[in-house]
């Protein structure tokens, strides 16, 4: 009884009443089993892809089925629908066009190991979920233990996942930039809110530009085109702003590396400089140091130097990174000069400037193909 209640206010609910707009029948069934759910929700995400409308409920029977059917207008572009739950558990995304007749079921973890039939876009979506979620997922296990275990392992490891999580990311939307998938898939970030130092590793202006480009041509009359078209325009206005910064006589600073020998960052003049901020504390840091070293090998002899600043609380700490990772640059501990973090505006690490061999200074990029095509320039 409870069943068929559900079932007429969601039929009710759905179904357009005293339009003459021609329009086609649409279905959302599926089967859930194994998993502690009792009912799902039918969420239609609104055009500007800021919060979904809840517009039907079923009751989920005792064999684990459920089901909606509802119109949708004839002729209209693909709009983004999901399956939502009681609790905290994570929504299933589809994206439903008219006369559509999908079928999602699970057996267990409902999110974790849902199949989709009758709609490509959806089945796509599922497929990233699986992919980048489980990173994301392993990443906040992590992240939970971060407190219990050593330091490096753990933050190391938090890396790793973080960039895995990432890369499987990027790969998606390159590979469906002709897809809403696609549009779904690179609005997300749960990897770089665990790291933020990976923040710009991943989905960059020209995946957007490519996606934008590509639904364009797959679907003209979507919604979401102005959505991409907007992001991207704040975007390039970031990108344009920053561009306008540059530092001409860079602030001089004087410290000591692990043998207390001093050193000027002006004595450097003259040469293409890296002024880089890192911690021995951060996986990340020690992952850029070891790219690094090639990058430095290349150019030192034309007139690339690093100037790297710790920001380690423990001296120790640094002592021993620097001389496990055979740091060949000029490596120095500001860890008790809060001024120079200040004076270098540095607000989170790692951080590194270009210096010029005119005294010119400007933000360096981290990734390493785009910082050595700068110091190619710069040489």
């Amino acid at each position: 009884m409870k069943r068929s209640l559900f079932s007429i206010i969601a039929a009710l609910t759905l179904v357009a009443c005293g339009s003459d707009m021609a329009t086609e029948k649409t279905t959302i069934e599926g089967r859930f089993v194994g998993s502690n759910v009792d009912s799902v929700y039918l969420e239609r995400v609104s055009d500007n892809f800021v919060a979904p409308e809840r517009v039907a409920s079923s009751a989920i029977a005792d064999n684990g089925a459920f089901s909606f059917s509802f119109d949708i207008e004839e002729g209209t572009s693909p709009r983004f629908y999901k399956l939502s739950f009681p609790g905290d558990m994570r929504p299933l995304t589809l994206v439903v066009a008219p006369g559509d007749n999908i079928r999602v079921e699970s057996a267990g973890d409902v999110f974790l190991n849902y199949t989709v039939e009758g709609s490509q876009e959806s089945a796509l979506i599922r497929e990233f979920n699986r992919d980048y979620f489980a990173a994301c997922d392993r990443l906040a296990l992590i992240a939970e233990n971060l407190a219990s275990t050593s330091k490096a392992y753990p933050q190391r490891e938090a890396y790793l996942a973080a960039r895995n999580a990432i890369q499987a990311q990027v790969r998606f939307v390159g590979t469906h930039h002709d897809k809403l998938a696609a549009f779904y898939a690179m609005r997300h970030n749960i990897a770089e809110q665990y790291i933020p130092q990976l923040d710009g590793y991943g989905i960059t202006l020209a995946h957007y530009n490519s996606v934008l480009e590509g639904i364009k041509a797959a679907y003209p009359d979507s919604p979401y085109i102005a959505i991409i078209e907007r992001e991207i325009a704040d975007a390039e206005a970031l990108i344009d702003l920053g561009s306008r910064i540059e530092y001409t006589s860079y602030p001089d600073i004087e410290l000591e590396d692990m043998y207390k020998v001093r050193h000027r960052l002006s004595s450097l003049d003259g040469k293409v400089v890296m002024l880089y901020f890192w911690t021995a504390e951060s996986a990340l840091c020690n992952n850029i140091n070891a790219e690094l070293k090639g990058l430095y090998e290349r150019y030192k002899d034309e007139g690339f130097e690093v100037y790297q600043v710790s920001a380690d609380t423990d001296i120790s700490m640094w002592i021993d990174a620097v001389r496990e990772q055979r740091l060949p640059w000029i490596s120095l501990f500001a860890g008790d000069r809060d001024d120079v973090f200040t004076l270098y505006n540095v607000a989170r690490l790692p951080m590194a400037y270009l210096i010029d061999r005119e005294g010119n200074m400007s933000i360096a990029p981290i990734y390493m193909e785009d910082l050595e095509n700068e110091i190619k320039r710069l040489i």
